[in-house]
């Protein structure tokens, strides 16, 4: 076409230049301004005809506006709408596809090819809040729909140590005057279950010691008398990682010490005591683990212990080169917890009691952690028969104060809950700028790097079918669960919810409210101007030719 394009230029400037060498040799010299003139008109107007002429303009039109429709719009709401209306959910399409509402497979699209659109109105729980940032130009106006009624928000750990207590919480939202029944199951059997109060908002927490290694999908289920209002997957992984090594340095043997020592010992953790005795003289024990030298601390055999527990008395009884070494140690990534009488200045609460008192304070060394906690007879709990109480304590303080092995990679996905036939972004943090080999389910992924943090990548994917999913970075590999559409439903609705009403909330401070909008476009002159010329100048020639030339 380009070719096409250059050649009708070159014939059209050869035949000028061929009509400008004609009337300049002609012997009659009269009019032969008029005469060049009139051929150069004739000759550009064919060229214009052949290429239309084209220029942008601007004008203002009155805006107009789109009716979108998500999950949970009122039929009151469709039916009092009279202009056009439009989803981007095919379930919402199929319910109400005798009301006459359009499908959109993408919004964005449409938004680009219709300029004139600059207010959205959104009825429903509203949009997520990936879709809400291509947003950013329009009116948005939300007429947001009742909160939903089952779990609005729920969090558990992916991944734990299987001597970590699995917890489960959230909030339930039960508008009814009926009690709802929160049950959590896995394993083949019900494993705690509470009651839901009646109208309002419910926090709820499960705890369980999962004794198994490896995936499992545990159900948590809301029962109404006999109707079974959802159930929804709980996947977690329970790993069998390298024990925390610990070593306990003890001013003098007591309750507080047997009882934890046999707890680390039942849990598989290798264990180092040393009591004082006397001066200088200490009482070890070793369980599962090989017994070694206690009566000095030395940097080298300190690097494979994680975690240190020690009294106050016991600390200031170290000889100041213990000392230095274990704190040379903690600010090497080693964690440290000191039993004291009270926490220290300037260290961050960590565990606080119903009155607001610190129980447990950590404050940062280096690389490690230093853990203060006031609890000195945690023992008691096991003496009642609160074991989950005691594991849930001291578990706690170990994951947050042990020493922790940087990874060579770590990822996130999002959203919160991946769907099938949804699109997820998976973002990659590595250790280094070479570009990561990334497979999931065997399906490569081209990962894109960032510009401004070049060790960080993402990519997208879709998922094509429920359940646990193998994710390869680097040949390593660990996992994904992915979920049903209508898994959760209650919580991403909820969701949807909150970041549409927060986003409307800041955009009407930021976007002035406009009848009008200025649209760019290209307009075309039309070719009858072109022509009209054209036949005024091969008219006045054969005319001066005919009639003119020969007085």
């Amino acid at each position: 076409m380009m070719e096409f394009s250059y050649l009708i230029i070159i014939c059209c400037l050869a035949f000028a230049s061929f009509l400008l060498y004609k009337e300049i040799r002609r012997r009659d010299k009269s009019r032969l301004l008029w005469r060049i003139v009139a051929s150069m008109l004739m000759v550009g107007a064919f060229v214009f005809l052949m290429f239309p002429v084209r220029y942008n303009t601007k004008k203002n039109e009155p805006i107009h506006e789109l009716n979108l429709l998500t999950e949970g719009a009122s039929l009151e709401a469709i039916k009092a709408l009279k202009a056009n209306v439009y989803t981007l959910d095919s379930s919402v399409f199929l319910v109400n596809k005798k009301k006459k509402i359009t499908y959109l497979a993408d919004l964005t699209y449409h938004l680009k090819t219709h300029p004139d659109i600059r207010k959205i109105n959104i009825y429903g729980y509203g949009l997520a809040e990936q879709e809400l940032k291509t947003l950013a130009d329009y009116q948005i106006y939300f007429h947001p729909a009742v909160i939903p009624t089952g779990i609005l928000s729920v969090s558990w750990p992916k991944k734990l140590n299987i001597s970590e207590t699995f917890i489960i919480q959230g909030k339930f939202h039960n508008p009814t005057e009926k009690k709802i029944k929160l049950k959590l199951y896995g394993m083949g059997r019900s494993l705690d279950s509470l009651t839901v109060k009646t109208k309002g908002m419910n926090n709820f927490s499960f705890s369980t010691q999962p004794k198994h290694i490896g995936r499992a999908v545990f159900k948590l289920i809301a029962l109404q008398g006999n109707d079974t209002l959802s159930i929804d997957p709980v996947p977690f992984e329970i790993v069998s990682e390298k024990p925390i090594s610990v070593l306990i340095l003890a001013s003098f043997p007591d309750f507080e010490y047997k009882f934890l020592k046999q707890w680390l010992y039942e849990n598989h953790y290798p264990v180092a005591f040393r009591s004082q005795i006397s001066k200088n003289k200490y009482s070890t024990d070793f369980l599962n683990r090989k017994p070694v030298n206690l009566n000095r601390l030395n940097s080298p055999w300190l690097k494979d212990i994680d975690l240190v527990i020690i009294d106050e008395d016991e600390l200031r009884s170290l000889s100041l080169s213990d000392r230095a070494t274990v704190y040379r140690e903690v600010s090497n990534g080693m964690g440290l917890i000191i039993k004291a009488a009270k926490t220290g200045l300037g260290e961050q609460p960590l565990i606080s009691d119903s009155t607001g008192k610190t129980m447990v304070s950590i404050k940062l060394s280096g690389m490690g952690k230093i853990l203060t906690t006031t609890q000195s007879s945690t023992y008691q709990w096991q003496l009642v028969g609160n074991q989950m109480r005691y594991a849930k304590f001291w578990s706690h303080l170990f994951e947050k104060a042990s020493r922790k092995e940087i990874p060579f990679y770590s990822f996130e996905v999002t959203p919160k809950w991946p769907s099938v036939y949804e699109k997820s972004t998976i973002k990659i943090n590595l250790n280094d700028y070479k570009p990561p080999l990334v497979l999931i389910d065997s399906i490569p992924i081209s990962p894109r790097q960032n510009m401004e943090l070049p060790f960080l990548w993402d990519g997208y994917f879709w998922a094509a079918k429920p359940g646990w999913s193998t994710v390869s970075i680097n040949r390593k590999v660990t996992y994904l669960y992915h979920y049903k559409r209508t898994d959760w439903k209650a919580a991403k609705n909820f969701a949807k919810l909150n970041s549409t009403v927060n986003y409307e909330a800041r955009q009407r401070n930021s976007v002035v409210n406009f009848d009008e909008v200025e649209l760019h476009a290209e307009e075309e002159i039309s070719k009858w101007w072109f022509f009209g010329i054209f036949l005024l100048s091969i008219s006045y020639l054969w005319y001066e030719q005919r009639f003119l030339a020969n007085k």
